[in-house]
């Protein structure tokens, strides 16, 4: 592999002239030479950061068939011998799954937990086992110590739509805005824009909101607070439909089958069972286009889990199982 010529690439790419192509192979080839000294002395750690966010999602489309020059085909033969990947031909979903049944802390963020996607929202797992979709654009942080301490805390710049495992003897806050959420039941949305009202809205179960030590209310199902950061005043209201951003282009990031199936859900109107335990706790990562259907997607996850599914249209239902 041509380490000079990957020098040259990722200074292209950091003065923003490198082209599509040698911005794939940048993101094909970053993990062979992230380690050396004459690269990490050359990107900031916010750098490094953006890379690693973009590389999730974009290697695997490239892996899926997109034409490079000559001179960047043995990177992609090191790289699927070393990743392990599979590939779906003629599938619009492609897919990159770990085999594990059983408990896994989810390798879903960098060495510092934290996930900036770039290009689409980014569906993660945290220790606990809850589950953060995070737009893109969008920066959500926690400590190493996540889940060890008497609260579980994340840290929230922009917007991420949180579904959360209940612990009573951990609440779960939200830091974004200025503002402090609290979680008291499941699913719910945080939008703290740099410039702009925040806005926390509730799909399911209930929240608290609170800036600083002064309470701002309390949030049931399809509620919603919108707070002023510049007269200090909020409104308590019906909440909207999900937002659109929610609908748009996806990586599911090393998750298990049951968390990408109740986001799943939530997208498309459909009920989703999966009766074998070993399945539901399956690990996988994979693109998903915002157009795309949900069949397509769902051929492809079972094509790689060795599962199947059965679908009925009328009752908006679906079942994955072992065959």
């Amino acid at each position: 592999m041509d380490h000079s010529y990957f020098i040259e690439i990722l200074q292209k790419y950091r003065e923003g002239k490198a082209s599509p192509d040698e911005e794939r192979f940048l993101l094909a080839s970053y993990d062979a030479f992230a380690s050396q000294p004459d690269v990490t002395d050359l990107l900031t750690p916010e750098e490094r950061e953006r890379l690693g966010s973009r590389m999730h999602g974009n290697i695997l489309r490239q892996i899926a068939g997109q034409a490079l020059p000559d001179r960047r085909k043995p990177v992609f033969a090191m790289w699927k011998a070393a990743a392990a990947v599979l590939v779906l031909a003629g599938a619009a979903t492609i897919a990159f799954l770990v085999m594990q049944p059983g408990p896994k802390t989810p390798a879903v963020a960098a060495a510092d937990q934290s996930v900036q996607p770039v290009q689409e929202n980014n569906l993660i797992a945290l220790p606990d086992g809850s589950t953060v979709l995070v737009s893109a654009g969008s920066r959500l942080r926690y400590p190493s110590d996540f889940g060890q301490r008497n609260k579980r805390e994340v840290f929230l710049e922009g917007k991420a739509l949180f579904t959360v495992e209940q612990q009573a003897r951990q609440p779960f806050v939200v830091h974004a805005g200025g503002l402090q959420t609290t979680v008291l039941g499941t699913t719910f949305e945080v939008a703290a824009p740099q410039d702009g009202d925040v806005t926390v809205t509730v799909f399911k179960g209930k929240v608290r909101v609170d800036k600083e030590a002064t309470p701002l209310g309390e949030l049931t199902a399809n509620q919603q607070i919108v707070y002023n950061a510049d007269d200090g005043q909020s409104r308590q209201q019906a909440a909207s439909q999900p937002a659109e951003w929610q609908q748009g282009d996806l990586l599911f990031d090393d998750v298990t089958l049951q968390q990408a199936a109740t986001l799943l859900e939530d997208r498309f109107g459909y009920r989703i069972s999966i009766p074998d335990e070993t399945l539901r706790s399956q690990r996988f990562s994979t693109t998903f286009g915002s157009n795309e259907p949900l069949e397509q997607a769902l051929k492809s996850i079972c094509a790689f889990l060795q599962a199947a599914y059965t679908i009925d249209k009328e009752k908006k239902s679906i079942i994955i199982y072992m065959p």
